[in-house]
């Protein structure tokens, strides 16, 4: 009887690595041994955290990011127009604190891109669109960008 095969190596292209309990990468890859209960499950938490994007001023930023920045930077690295229907927070407020949740660096995004770039910071990869080529940081690198005037144009 056919069985279902088990996804037990890391999905980085070229490792062989077993992935972690809880995602699908290695260790070395951004992979997880504990699942983060007050993450995934806190519903208050998640509430508190899904009506930050219905006050005002989260619908006028993003209005503002998109009427400047109508097409997805991503695809314009890779020189295709596509309409950018998401504002991304180049660093996710929900790692650094309330605070960078409006006093961040933002590029407009499309659906898949924005998915990509979701599934880069799961592993520690928090990637700008807005230079050419794009530019992979670290989460340590947040006080240094804000504070920098090359990233703050945008």
């Amino acid at each position: 009887m056919p069985t279902i095969p088990k996804f037990t190596l890391c999905l980085d292209l070229g490792c062989k690595s077993q992935r972690s309990k809880f995602n699908a990468y290695c260790m070395e890859h951004g992979g997880r041994d504990t699942f983060n209960h007050t993450r995934y499950n806190d519903t208050d938490k998640r509430q508190n955290s899904a009506k930050k994007y219905g006050t005002k001023q989260w619908r006028t930023l993003r209005q503002i990011q998109l009427s400047k920045h109508p097409l997805c930077s991503a695809c314009l690295a890779e020189g295709k127009l596509t309409p950018a229907m998401h504002l991304d927070h180049l660093f996710p407020w929900n790692s650094i604190g309330d605070v960078a949740f409006y006093h961040n660096l933002f590029q407009s995004l499309c659906q898949p891109c924005h998915s990509v770039k979701t599934a880069l910071e799961q592993r520690g990869i928090y990637r700008s669109y807005n230079t050419i080529p794009p530019s992979d940081f670290k989460l340590s690198d947040y006080e240094r960008l804000i504070n920098s005037k090359k990233f703050l144009k945008t």
